[in-house]
């Protein structure tokens, strides 16, 4: 796989400044496609097969249809029969010298990967390789479940998909975000372009509201472990900027009563094995790691109400069943033990619940999108998603917009909508991610721990080896860069390298000179850290700001126009003045009537629309006026 899809992606950069839309991403590509092949005729399916072997992405023929479509507006092409034929000289993007600008970063990013790579059980030895490892990565951000939105990824289909290499890219984010901030922003570009793709899978999106006022958003229980900081900083921050910009585009963020209550016992139940040689699973792994004790973990289940309230999540009592709108448990069950392992079968009724009682929520209706769905569970696991997907298939309530989406879906629908609202967004996913990705499975966690079981009991390791290997989060560390978290790369001779690297770690840790480096590498990051933050929270504000005061300026237009619709509309049925003002009112007000009908007859105009299309114009236009006013690039943050 060559380096093509990637720097494509590096190219789909946001131009929210200019008054761009989704497809307007895409345009120069097609331009670029028109220019060096010519083809004659032009057709949808030869325009999406030059995107594919020029640039690696793989477009729907719809949204070459509507590019295609735009294009003929403005430039020399004419549409006959079916197809299109240009009729003069197309204007050339010359996107060459970006491409080469976006080459110097992705080319930079896959070899560091294929260093990184060498420590490793699966050393990467081409650019290829690393390519793909990469694309695997970013296949993982794709928008599932979700039939009459997005769907899929623009990357084209990776073949012999291997969780080891996203671990392994898993590791190598991480690594850059730690030290090289230069080259994690790359891949960031990298990131967002796909975040972006995966919108032109769906050219009507840009139709869909832009708000989801309405809407209710119901998190599940993992998503709330989250909020906690109970599964660490980075998934704590990442679901917090998640509920921040959902609330920004005025969607209401809620819980189950009864997820509430399950969440209160998952953490109880974690904290009586904090303690335990038994104790297993990321609540407990993450407490070990920064030193919480069990009371520490307590005290937090009894701040569960008002951390939730902090975090602007309202509690919301389960509906009552409804026999008019329920599901068939016994069936959904039964897709989800398909799905889902469940080590606790009171964790399954809780999700079946859930699911049930947002078919309750939605009573009977069947939306066409998420901005009217009414109800919606967000959950961070994918296989629960999917499950819900499947079964709602045959669901009026479901058919089109599943029951339950993955929070990294929600996530990327929502920042579509305003990148520059939330420029942190991408970031803090993809961490949060990546350090879910290198924590170790159940299944590999089970065969280490009876690993080092028998090595203790044959004598080959020591009683305080065995402690250091089993409750060390150093060791759980280094046994993941080891494997990869691949079972088979389990052996004693990976255990014995393991505590090797564990052992002297924790000398070099206790050597002042290490002290030293590691506290000015945190102090070099926490400047850096700061200095993005500031940014972002300025680039935050001052979106918001004009996103405000394009609202205004959009409602007070459409309901001016609403207005003298309704007084147009009374002129048409008869309705007179002897006033003169008045009189000129009710003539206004018809002849505006008589110019938007014709407008909707020809191109589909109303005023719903105008609203979103004043909207945009004024946003752009406060945007360029506010950033130029503080000497704010908004293109370079």
């Amino acid at each position: 796989m060559s380096t093509a899809t990637l720097t494509s992606l590096a190219m789909l950069k946001v131009n929210v400044d200019q008054g761009r839309d989704y497809l307007d991403y895409l345009r120069p590509f097609i331009l670029q496609v028109l220019c060096d092949h010519n083809p004659s005729p032009i057709t949808d399916a030869g325009v999406r097969d030059f995107i594919r072997e020029d640039f690696g992405l793989e477009i729907p023929e719809r949204a070459v249809q509507m590019v295609l479509k735009r294009l003929t507006r403005k430039y020399p092409l004419k549409r006959e029969l079916g197809v299109y034929l240009i009729s003069g000289d197309l204007p050339n993007p010359r996107i060459a010298a970006g491409k080469a600008d976006a080459d110097r970063h992705i080319r930079a990013v896959v070899a560091g990967l294929k260093d990184l790579s060498k420590n490793t059980s699966r050393p990467i030895a081409s650019d290829e390789e690393a390519v793909q490892a990469i694309c695997m990565f970013l296949s993982e951000f794709n928008i599932p479940c979700l039939r009459a939105y997005l769907r899929g990824t623009a990357i084209p289909p990776v073949e012999n998909h291997d969780d080891a290499l996203v671990v392994l890219v898993s590791k190598y984010v991480l690594s850059l975000h730690d030290s090289d901030p230069e080259r994690f922003s790359s891949f960031l570009i990298v990131v967002k372009g796909h975040m972006l793709a995966n919108a032109l899978l769906c050219p009507d999106l840009q139709k869909a509201p832009k708000t989801y006022n309405g809407v209710s958003f119901y998190f599940d229980t993992p998503l709330l472990v989250r909020i906690l900081g109970l599964e660490g900083q980075a998934k704590q921050t990442a679901v917090e900027n998640l509920i921040t910009l959902l609330q920004n585009l005025g969607a209401r963020v809620a819980v189950f009563s009864h997820s509430r209550s399950e969440l209160e016992r998952v953490v109880r139940g974690a904290a009586d094995y904090i303690d335990s040689p038994n104790g297993r699973g990321a609540i407990i792994l993450e407490a070990r790691r920064t030193g919480k004790t069990k009371s520490d973990v307590l005290i937090i289940a009894g701040q569960i109400d008002d951390m939730l309230d902090k975090a602007g999540i309202e509690v919301v009592r389960t509906p009552h069943y409804d026999e008019a709108y329920q599901i068939d448990e016994s069936a959904f069950a039964g897709v989800l033990k398909d799905e889902v392992s469940y080590h606790n079968p009171r964790a399954k009724e809780d999700d079946i619940n859930s699911v049930r009682s947002i078919y309750a929520l939605r009573h009977g209706s069947a939306p066409m999108n998420v901005e009217h769905a009414k109800a919606v569970l967000v959950t961070s696991n994918s296989g629960f998603a999917h499950a819900a997907y499947e079964f709602g298939k045959d669901f009026e309530e479901t058919r089109e917009v599943s029951s339950v989406i993955s929070d990294f879906s929600l996530a990327n629908m929502a920042w579509l909508k305003a990148p520059m609202g939330a420029p942190d967004l991408p970031m803090t996913e993809v961490i949060a991610f990546s350090y879910a990705a290198l924590q170790p499975s159940k299944e590999l966690l089970d065969k280490y721990l009876s690993e080092i079981d028998k090595l203790e009991k044959r004598g080959t390791i020591t009683e305080r080896d065995h402690q250091l290997l089993r409750s060390s989060d150093l060791a759980q560390r280094e046994l993941m860069n080891l494997t990869l978290g691949e079972e088979e790369a389990l052996s004693e001779k990976t255990i014995a390298e393991t505590l090797d690297r564990v052992t002297s770690e924790i000398k070099k840790e206790e050597s002042a000179k290490y002290k030293a480096e590691q506290t000015q590498h945190r102090q070099t990051q926490q400047t850096l850290a700061s200095e993005r933050e500031e940014k972002q929270a300025v680039q935050k504000r001052l979106y918001w700001r004009c996103y405000r005061n394009a609202n205004s300026c959009a409602g007070l237009i459409s309901g001016l126009l609403s207005l003298f619709l309704l007084v147009g509309l009374g002129a048409g049925i008869g309705l007179t003045s002897n006033n003169r003002v008045t009189g000129w009112i009710l003539v206004a007000g018809m002849g505006i009537l008589i110019l938007v009908t014709l407008g909707n007859l020809m191109v589909g105009t109303t005023v719903a629309g105008l609203h979103r299309w004043v909207h945009k114009r004024c946003l752009t236009w406060f945007l360029k006026r506010e950033s130029k006013a503080i000497g704010f690039d908004l293109e370079k943050v």
